[in-house]
């Protein structure tokens, strides 16, 4: 996994997971959401899944511990990604709501969510 530290996202985290999110890779992953290796300073936090090729719900207690820690500070977390499969897993959990899609990094910045799809 990587992480970025965009300079025009000032006091924002951005983390970049790349490939599986699955059991086998959900401790990495809540450890780099609390960040651990994370700048001092950031106030907000922004998930950019569009590099993970697989996810299952193994990963998503440690999105939503990511958001509550966020909500209690007046802070947020916000989740860019373009999957399909990913916003069907959030739908399908519920969660759709809490993290809706962001097509970019910028869009997620900016709190201008893409229109949700919904199966009717």
């Amino acid at each position: 996994m990587r992480t970025r530290w965009p300079a025009l996202l000032e006091n924002c985290r951005l983390e970049s997971p790349a490939g599986e999110l699955d059991l086998a890779s959900a401790p990495a992953f809540g450890a780099l959401l609390w960040g651990m290796d994370a700048q001092a300073g950031a106030d907000w936090l922004i998930v950019d899944l569009r590099a993970v090729t697989f996810m299952d719900c193994s990963p998503l207690h440690d999105l939503c511990a990511a958001w509550d820690r966020s909500e209690v500070t007046g802070r947020w977390t916000r989740v860019v990604y373009d999957q399909d499969r990913i916003g069907q897993l959030l739908r399908l959990t519920s969660l759709l709501e809490r993290f809706p899609r962001y097509a970019s990094i910028e869009d997620a910045w900016r709190h201008q969510p893409i229109a949700s799809l919904r199966d009717d």
